[in-house]
């Protein structure tokens, strides 16, 4: 199983190396451990994870910390649970323990503890995430609001044709604000098959986010309907859509042709929470990330998402026509007729929000 909660390398070394600028701090002067915590609550899925770590402060040389990596895993006993409540009421879901594989590269955590649990978040309900460490009685905690997943206005329907060739009409991606939405990321998904010299047949998925969208003031959340604020349109037009082709899919050795399968597209809504993480993560590289915790006792943060999408979007055949011909399009090898697939591709929207925030930052914005 993928981890949902996958936490992008550069990002999580930084916040759980030792602090190296002495003019950031992450630690309180009587500090010498902290918890690091990140958690999501995804409205539009049932499984919810929280990945825990430790981070410390010591003047030992990084050989003696690489040689013993348990500084900067947590207690394996801590207690994890979330609580969903709502005036009177209150239920505890507790999380357990999962060890899901390392990321490639080099660590100081020796484990990959994430806690989950199965929750379908209500969005008249109020969440807290509760960490208890029973051998020492460390107490930390957060409490959000959940979001409610964008409205989607257009594409909707699919595995039909929709017009990437008109320049006076483009292809738009609409949506509109919802409640408690402070940050929306559009991802932009290529589907194709790959048909090597040597008779290899490989599908293959490649991925564009536009920068981010950001609602200093969303609607008002109401539990007897949806109030929707202002629509965001993304034009794709044909250049655009040319420009991320050559952009985001690579030059392959010994290939033969491409085919095209469809496009997808997938709305990510979160909340101010992912906002300042977002903002800080793209605008800063060091500790000044500090500034979007909401972890009480700990660092790193509890936050709210939600997302929308449609698959099987198909283009016209003009645009299939021309997509050889354009300069910045033509070295792909891509033929004028659709991939016919007997299985329809899934949609990718089980990738995490966080690896939404690296392409953000690795990519640059067609023209």
């Amino acid at each position: 199983m993928k981890i949902k909660l996958y936490i992008v390398g550069a990002i999580t070394l930084m916040l759980l190396s030792p602090a190296c600028n002495n003019d950031i701090s992450l630690f309180n002067p009587d500090q010498e451990k902290s918890y690091v915590v990140f958690g999501l609550i995804n409205s539009t899925d049932s499984l919810q994870q929280v990945k825990i770590r430790m981070t410390s402060v010591t003047d030992a040389p990084i050989t003696d910390l690489m040689s013993d990596t348990s500084e900067f895993s947590a207690n394996p006993k801590l207690d994890v649970s979330i609580q969903e409540w709502q005036k009177d009421y209150c239920a505890t879901f507790h999380l357990d323990r999962v060890l899901y594989p390392k990321e490639p590269g080099i660590f100081f955590n020796a484990r990959n503890d994430i806690y989950q649990t199965m929750i379908s978040p209500y969005p008249d309900m109020a969440y807290k995430l509760i960490i208890r460490n029973p051998d020492n009685g460390d107490l930390i905690t957060s409490k959000i609001d959940p979001v409610q997943e964008p409205k989607l206005g257009s594409p909707t329907w699919p595995w039909v044709r929709y017009n990437f060739s008109n320049e006076g009409d483009p292809f738009d991606i609409r949506f509109n604000e919802v409640p408690r939405v402070h940050i929306y990321l559009i991802r932009f998904i290529i589907r194709y098959m790959e048909v090597y010299e040597n008779g290899d047949h490989i599908k293959q998925a490649s991925s564009f986010v536009h920068l981010p969208q950001y609602v200093d003031d969303p609607p008002e959340y109401s539990p007897i309907h949806l109030n929707l604020g202002n629509e965001h349109n993304q034009h794709m037009t044909k250049r655009y859509t040319y420009n991320v082709f050559d952009q985001i899919i690579p030059d392959r050795p010994n290939l033969s042709y491409r085919q095209l399968i469809c496009f997808e597209i997938a709305v990510w809504g979160g909340d101010q929470n992912l906002r300042n993480y977002v903002e800080f993560g793209i605008k800063f590289s060091d500790n000044r990330k500090q500034s979007f915790t909401n972890i009480v006792n700990g660092i790193g943060f509890f936050a709210a998402c939600s997302h929308v999408g449609c698959t099987g979007i198909l283009p016209d055949q003009d645009f299939m026509d021309s997509l050889p011909l354009y300069p910045r399009t033509s070295r792909l090898k891509f033929r004028t007729e659709l991939y016919k697939t007997d299985q329809l591709p899934g949609l990718l929207l089980k990738d995490d929000f966080f690896s939404l925030i690296q392409d953000i930052r690795n990519e640059q914005q067609p023209d």
